[in-house]
């Protein structure tokens, strides 16, 4: 039954501050990169893959008195149940050249010789997103301009949260993806929101 709320039941909520990660990749892994990424939602999983990280390189993060429980581990895990939620995956399609830049007799050679020139690729875009600090009610007014607000300085606070969030999803979910995915060439990862950054893991 579809829920019957309006708008006037809900109150808005803001975060000022979140962080953005998308991978990009071949369709033809989405089904292994699900099944990979789902089993993180689990959390006999999740402490696996906490369990292989050297204690000293999480005590850099996630200091033993900020656990808030008697188990180091149990803490962390308390901690990746709050802020990873979920992902979304979006397909895009788009064309691609496989040879260098060439005239369009020279791309008819290509294709006379059983090989591409052009390539049509759909791709699979996993997204991660996680809000960062503090959220806040806010109310119509806040719509209103507020680009005098755009080099307000983000706290200590707010970076060391960022510096986990980041070092976690690497540790728990980078790391993951590219053990499925690596049989191809190039791998891309663009980070946005506090800080605009592309990876790419490529076959040397």
């Amino acid at each position: 039954m579809k829920n019957s709320r309006t708008a006037t039941d809900y109150s808005i909520f803001c975060n000022d501050n979140l962080i953005i990660f998308e991978f990009f990749m071949p369709l033809t892994n989405e089904n292994s990169l699900r099944n990979s990424l789902d089993a993180l939602f689990y959390k006999d999983s999740v402490m696996k893959r906490l369990k292989s990280i050297d204690t000293r390189i999480l005590e850099q993060y996630f200091a033993r008195d900020e656990s808030g429980s008697s188990d180091y581990l149990e803490g962390i895990c308390d901690w990746v149940s709050t802020n990873f939620g979920g992902y979304s995956i979006n397909h895009v399609s788009g064309r691609y050249r496989a040879k260098e830049l060439s005239s369009l007799h020279e791309a008819y050679r290509y294709v006379e010789n059983g090989e591409s020139y052009l390539v049509d690729e759909t791709t699979a875009v996993a997204k991660f997103i996680f809000p960062c600090g503090e959220e806040k009610i806010v109310n119509e007014s806040s719509f209103e301009p507020e680009s005098e607000s755009f080099n307000e300085t983000v706290s200590e606070e707010i970076k060391k949260e960022y510096d986990k969030i980041r070092f976690l999803f690497f540790k728990l979910f980078v790391q993951n993806i590219i053990q499925i995915v690596n049989e191809e060439d190039e791998i891309w990862m663009r980070e946005s929101g506090m800080r605009n950054r592309l990876y790419y893991w490529r076959v040397k």
